[in-house]
């Protein structure tokens, strides 16, 4: 089990997975997504399956591609996405981030907004 994860990085996933999911429905706003999401999938594949090492990645390479999250925007999208019946993933009270946010799921999600991009 690892330590304690500071919650500022489990809200980092939780905001990159909201924003990659808005910008998978509207590619267009997001040029080069494709590729700047290809370079995260990369990074995020050759690293140790750890969830704080994997939320310092997402914030890296957020800030490297100059993301910023408007929280208030991602709570509608969030609202949005649970009346079509899709949620964002989010450990449970109690639950071991790692269940959830594992590497695993982040390069699926990721490659998922590639090929979205691509299309």
């Amino acid at each position: 089990m690892s330590d304690r994860i500071p919650s500022d990085f489990l809200q980092i996933i939780e905001d990159f997975l909201t924003w990659l999911e808005q910008a998978k429905t509207d590619p267009q706003n997001y040029p080069q997504l494709s590729e700047n999401l290809q370079a995260l999938e990369d990074e995020l594949t050759a690293a140790e399956d750890k969830t704080l090492k994997l939320a310092k990645i997402i914030k890296g390479w957020c800030n490297k591609h100059q993301i910023t999250f408007n929280r208030e925007q991602l709570i509608t999208v969030r609202l949005h996405m649970a009346q079509q019946g899709d949620e964002i993933p989010k450990p449970a009270e109690g639950e071991r981030p790692e269940i959830v946010y594992n590497k695993a799921l982040l390069v699926a999600r990721v490659r998922e907004g590639k090929e979205a991009a691509q299309s």
